[in-house]
C-alpha cells in the first residue's frame, strides 16, 4: 500500500538524526514510521537494502567526503570506507599508493 504525501510529510518531520546501533543509520525509523519500511519490504532491524548487492543494510551516510546518502550491508560499507578514493580510509591508501609510484618512477629517471 503507497504511502501518500501527507503521510510522507508527516513520517520525515518525525525522523529523528541517525544514531541507530552505533552504525549512524535511520533504525529509528522502525519507532516512528514503522510501515514506511514495511512497506518497502526491509526486514526488522535494517533500514535500507544495500545498493550494490540487494541484502538488507542500513542507510547511512558516505563513508568519506562525499554528499551521499544510501543503504549499504555492513560488507560493503566497510569496502567503500577502505578502498574508496573518498573513503575515510581509503584517501590515504590512495595517496600512498601514488606517493609510491611518484618516488618510484623519480628513482627510476635518476637510474636512466
Amino acid at each position: 500500500m503507497p504511502v501518500d504525501r501527507q503521510e510522507r510529510i508527516l513520517i520525515t518531520s518525525k525522523i529523528k538524526q541517525p544514531t541507530a546501533h552505533g552504525r549512524n543509520c535511520y533504525c529509528g525509523l522502525w519507532e516512528s514510521a514503522p510501515r514506511l519500511l514495511k512497506d518497502q519490504g526491509i526486514p526488522e532491524g535494517y533500514c535500507g537494502i544495500c545498493s550494490i548487492c540487494g541484502k538488507p543494510g542500513h542507510t547511512r551516510h558516505f563513508p568519506g567526503a562525499l554528499p551521499i546518502t544510501a543503504a549499504w550491508c555492513d560488507k560493503h560499507f566497510w569496502y567503500l570506507r577502505v578502498f574508496h578514493p573518498k573513503g575515510s580510509v581509503g584517501l590515504f591508501l590512495w595517496l600512498g599508493i601514488a606517493v609510491i609510484g611518484v618516488a618510484g618512477l623519480g628513482f627510476f629517471l635518476l637510474l636512466v
